[in-house]
């Protein structure tokens, strides 16, 4: 490879030239192969076991540097030269290729497991030195010694019971490797990329180096435990040279060590291989990771120490300047209070106005959102809103529910994007567009083109979103319409889905419109609900999420009343106190009225006559009483409820109950105030009483000062037996 690049630089006539960059590399790869060669030679001439385990092995080191300083390409230097160096001494070609994956996989896992973890080839913080020492050194070097020993193994180089010592020894060489010649070699090129060490410098570490030597070799050598006399001299260097002085004390300290363990000297004399590979280690390990860990605990307080010495003086510098500039702004400032003092002026005006708009929109959202329910015979409706936790208190979320006529009820959700007295006026004009509408036309298309008219000539510049509903229930079926707004909730027992038909733009956005209406049947037991983004919505999550928390947690409510149901929902919202958007809901559920007495308490108005009326057919229906029975009860019940609001109260208030319960093929309806019937005209007055004796079997009419009460019976005929 080196002659082919020769070659190409000295053949200008062919103008063959090799990219700089590859030329670099293949320099590269022939220097790292070639020292990679050289310390293997040189750890062999130790080995312990056969001829290729050795208690050394500076090519690990030597690898580990040349993959973290020159990159991983340099993988086939590494891999060619421990080829050619287990080759002659392998039992054949096949354990030598082996060995040499071994020994080249184990460096490059180091590399990249170094690299993972933030490794610095400046070994300038606590975690590079851990890094190198366990992972680096005794983790990755496992890799090796375990091909290596159980290559060995295979190829009949040693028996089995030689296999554990084997492995400490090639484990110790390739760890040793990595410990003392890689960091050896990484503190190389801070010699020129550091400052420049003084000549007491170098004499200081020349002195360390001289009696590092001397107490290594005789701690060493003696039959005293005398090796941690080694460390005290790896601190003196490590504090006062850090990696520059500490790696090549570390070095000396472990080659001497590794020199007496080869000649089973001083405290490696006597025991086992094993015993003395794991004390070498285990020597080796302490003084490279002490040395390290000290150098790089001085190093980061070095660091920090400059850091704090340069921030001190930049402070000075900061402080000098920004007192130039306070002086240069106080003589501004003294400028500028004339117009501070009018500005304030202004804003105090702009404030006031502010907080009277405030209050305006407050009000008028007050008066807007319906403070309680109406009462729907046989239907039960509940509601909630919250307004947002930011100091934009009033914003554009709203909902109705509207009786309108023929029994239908119409339920409307929507929302003014935005906040304040324009989302306010807003929601005004639109809900009261939306009654206006839906007692003209209900169905759901008649009042969303109205609508959409409505949004197209009035200059609103918020997007409006909104839903609306009709519920019939005589037939138990709705009929919806969405502009842009989150679908509403159906619950059914275990069926619990939302309703997607019916959509079309936000109001106002097309100049076409095109809306179409949905319809779903929603039997009694069943929950519909109606809601605003703000409950779906979170600004760290997609709409999706919010989307599918409130199905999950629906799922889960079961038969709850709609009041339970409503908290639950909210009681789900994220508890961290904070609302970022307005939320409204409104549910509608009509009640299981069959297999028990119907009982309705319902104000004494005119316009409740329709709903009592269509609540009693309901229930007859269920109950399996229809065709004339149900009809002329039905029209008897009214007419006993319209003489409770002709005559009862008078201008006053009042309730009414009424109660109707099979009893033996007979149904009775009872209708009971608690007023003061006003004494009859002898104008035609009692027609109604007449028209209830008529149209029933019996009649029994009970008045006191507490109220009156009308019994009226009638035998039917009750499902099959019709």
């Amino acid at each position: 490879m080196a002659g082919r690049a020769r070659a190409s630089w000295t053949s200008r006539p062919l103008a063959l030239r090799l990219p700089p960059d590859l030329g670099r590399t293949a320099t590269a790869i022939v220097l790292v192969g070639a020292a990679y060669y050289l310390g293997a030679r040189l750890g062999l001439s130790l080995s312990l076991v056969e001829r290729n385990v050795t208690p050394l092995w500076p090519p690990s080191g030597i690898a580990l540097a040349a993959f973290l300083v020159l990159g991983r390409s340099m993988w086939p230097a590494v891999a060619l030269a421990a080829l050619a160096v287990n080759l002659p001494i392998s039992a054949g070609p096949v354990p030598a290729l082996f060995t040499a994956v071994g020994n080249t996989l184990a460096p490059l896992v180091a590399a990249i497991v170094l690299e993972r973890v933030g490794f610095r080839r400046q070994l300038d913080s606590r975690r590079d030195a851990l890094a190198i020492v366990f992972l680096g050194a005794l983790a990755s070097m496992t890799i090796s010694a375990t091909i290596g020993a159980t290559t060995l193994v295979a190829s009949n180089a040693i028996g089995i019971d030689q296999l554990a010592g084997a492995w400490a020894v090639w484990w110790t060489g390739d760890a040793m490797g990595v410990l003392a010649v890689a960091p050896f070699l990484l503190c190389i090129p801070l010699f020129w990329e550091h400052e420049r060490w003084p000549a007491a410098r170098w004499l200081e570490a020349a002195a360390i180096l001289v009696l590092t030597t001397v107490l290594a070799f005789w701690t060493a050598s003696t039959d005293l435990s005398l090796l941690f006399l080694v460390l005290p001299c790896l601190g003196w260097a490590s504090w006062r040279l850090q990696l520059r002085g500490a790696a090549p004390a570390a070095l000396i300290a472990s080659l001497i060590a590794t020199w007496s363990a080869t000649r089973e000297l001083g405290p490696f004399a006597g025991g086992s291989l094993l015993e003395q590979m794991l004390t070498l280690q285990a020597f080796n390990a302490t003084i490279a990771l002490t040395s390290f860990f000290l150098a790089a605990l001085v190093t980061e307080r070095m660091r920090f120490a400059r850091a704090l010495m340069t921030a001190a003086a930049d402070l000075e510098e900061r402080v000098k300047t920004r007192t130039a500039q306070l002086t240069a702004t106080n003589d501004r400032l003294r400028r500028e209070i004339h117009q501070r003092y009018e500005t304030q002026q202004q804003l105090t005006l702009e404030e006031a106005r502010t907080r009277r708009e405030h209050q305006i929109a407050e009000t008028l959202q007050r008066s807007l959102l319906p403070d309680r329910m109406p009462d729907i015979p046989g239907v039960a409706v509940a509601a909630r809103y919250v307004p947002a936790t930011a100091d934009l208190h009033v914003g554009g979320d709203w909902y109705d529910v509207i009786p309108l006529r023929g029994g239908l009820v119409g339920l409307v959700i929507g929302d003014v994007a935005g906040h304040g007295l324009q989302a306010a006026a807003a929601m005004a004009q639109l809900r009261m567009a939306v009654r206006a509408y839906a007692v003209h036309d209900p169905s759901p298309v008649a009042v969303m083109n109205g609508l959409h008219e409505l949004v197209r000539e009035l200059p609103m510049a918020e997007m409006v979103t909104l839903l609306y509903v009709v519920y019939d229930p005589d037939t138990g079926t709705i009929r919806f319409t969405n502009a842009g707004h989150p679908p509403a909730l159906l619950i059914d027992g275990g069926d619990t889905r939302y309703l997607e038909g019916g959509l079309a733009p936000p109001l106002g956005v097309l100049a076409q419109r095109d809306y179409a209406e949905a319809t779903q049947q929603l039997r009694p037991g069943a929950t519909l609900l109606l809601y605003t983004d703000g409950l779906v919505e979170e600004r760290t999550l997609s709409i999706q999420d919010g989307l599918d928390r409130l199905l999950a947690e629906a799922s889960g409510i079961g038969q709850a009343d709609l009041d339970a149901l409503c908290d639950r929902v909210l009681s789900s919202l994220p508890e961290n106190g904070e609302v970022a958007d307005d939320i409204a809901l409104v549910a509608l559920r009509p009640l299981v009225l069959a297999g028990a007495p119907l009982s309705l308490d319902v104000p004494a108005d005119a316009r409740m006559l329709l709903q009592v009326r269509h609540a009693l057919g309901r229930w007859l229906r269920e109950s399996g009483v229809g065709g004339r029975d149900a009809d002329e009860l039905a029209i008897a019940c009214g007419e006993a409820c319209s003489n409770v609001v002709r005559h009862a109260y008078g201008a006053s208030p009042g309730d009414m109950h009424v109660e109707a319960r099979l009893v033996d093929g007979a149904v009775e309806v009872t209708v009971r105030d608690h007023g003061r019937w006003r004494s009859p005209t002898h104008r035609g007055g009692g027609l109604g009483l007449r028209l209830i004796r008529g149209l029933t079997d019996s009649v029994d009419v009970d008045s006191g000062p507490e109220g009156t009460t009308i019994l009226m019976r009638r035998k039917v005929i009750v499902g099959n037996d019709r």
